[in-house]
């Protein structure tokens, strides 16, 4: 039996000599790339060519991984690329919404075999809320057909917060009834399948870790959004939770201790002011002056939002005013966290240029200069299902971790 120690694979532990610890970073190499050479493996992990060789002549002979390209001993100038089995295990991935459920079917490789969408209802409780997420989970098992017997666990990205290790959704403020849900006893009960919960924001940041591949060298946070606002931290492919699951939440950093009410009870949290509830509330003050404005309420979303600030030179205010105190949150995490990436997802990303610019110049007023030196500020550039598959992979992990 082997136990990859596939999340702190980077960290060093001198010459490895050990047969099972070489499986381990090798594991965790193709978890985070998807893909390596031998000379890749050789340099980055400081082993012998033979000490590598035994290893993965293990790993083949056990299904894990394999070597496509390789046709006995020699392969000519280029070498070939060592892969996950892709049908040693398969893994649904389903991201909860506010507004839809997402569902995928990923192999081992991470590849999307079969999706399914279900959008929102009027979702008035909890119940109907889980007729949605079982009807995803039933389409996928009817895509999948006989190729469900490949899925051996289901991983969910959650909304709002979670006891990771009991796999329960503590409250999700978005969402009627959402509150102490048995997600992961539920989903096992009705799949039979091993089960494992997530907050949506920390299964974002470990896909935005993914996505960078070599390119990043260090720790990564995350910021989503939307209609909240939530945080992710990683390093070394590790997401930060808390000892009480309760860590990175930046959408509750107050930016204006006079600022509005937010709905966790205190004032001037930056979701209170930057997420759609906010910005709403904003808007209605802003029409209530007078201002000439083409903002309105009728039909508001964030997408018409950003598309207004271009234009409309009160919508520009507003913008600005959120953006400023996305930076005064932001300067919090820099100056705590020391991260070498920090990266912006969901749909005031819109503001593009403005939001950009504007947590630069928050950031260079507020924060140490070294810690600015080599900091990347970034868009993210994920696809709007790549939370499902984070979900998946994260389940697959997991599972991984238990061989």
């Amino acid at each position: 039996m082997i136990r990859f120690w596939i999340i702190n694979w980077l960290v060093p532990f001198g010459n490895m000599s050990n047969k099972s610890l070489i499986q381990s970073r090798l594991m965790g190499m193709l978890l985070r790339y998807g893909g390596v050479t031998r000379p890749e493996c050789v340099r980055e992990l400081g082993v012998r060519a033979a000490s590598l060789l035994e290893a993965i002549d293990t790993l083949k002979h056990e299904g894990l991984i394999q070597e496509p390209e390789r046709h006995g001993k020699r392969t000519g100038r280029k070498a070939p690329r060592l892969v996950l089995s892709p049908d040693y295990l398969w893994c649904v991935g389903m991201d909860f919404q506010e507004d839809k459920v997402l569902g995928v079917v990923l192999d081992m490789g991470g590849e999307v075999r079969y999706e399914a969408t279900v959008r929102g209802g009027r979702r008035r409780n909890a119940d109907e809320c889980w007729q949605e997420i079982l009807l995803v989970l039933e389409e996928l098992r009817k895509k999948c057909g006989v190729d469900w017997s490949r899925v051996k666990g289901i991983g969910f990205a959650d909304p709002g917060l979670v006891d990771i290790a009991k796999g329960v959704s503590l409250r999700a403020v978005n969402l009627p009834g959402w509150q102490n849900v048995q997600t992961k006893a539920l989903l096992e009960k009705h799949s039979g399948l091993p089960v494992g919960v997530w907050p949506e924001c920390a299964v974002s940041t470990y896909m935005e870790y993914l996505q960078r591949g070599r390119a990043l060298q260090g720790s990564l946070f995350y910021l989503g959004m939307g209609t909240g606002i939530g945080g992710g931290y990683i390093r070394d492919g590790e997401c930060f939770f808390g000892d009480h699951n309760l860590a990175m939440e930046v959408g509750h950093v107050v930016v204006n201790p006079n600022g509005p009410l937010c709905q966790c009870g205190n004032r001037g949290c930056l979701e209170a002011i930057a997420g759609r509830n906010g910005i709403f509330r904003r808007i209605q003050e802003t029409l209530a002056s007078g201002v000439n404005t083409s903002l309105e309420l009728s039909h508001f979303s964030l997408a018409k939002f950003t598309e207004c600030v271009r234009t409309d030179k009160a919508a520009h205010v507003i913008a600005n005013e959120i953006c400023e105190s996305i930076g005064c949150a932001l300067s919090t995490v820099v100056t705590l966290l020391n991260p070498s990436c920090i990266v912006l997802r969901g749909e005031l990303t819109g503001l593009g240029t403005l939001l950009l610019e504007t947590v630069k110049r928050v950031l260079t007023a507020n924060c140490f200069p070294a810690a600015l030196e080599h900091l990347r500020l970034e868009i993210s550039t994920l696809a709007p299902s790549d939370t499902a598959r984070g979900a998946a992979l994260m389940m697959r992990n997991r599972l991984l971790a238990e061989v």
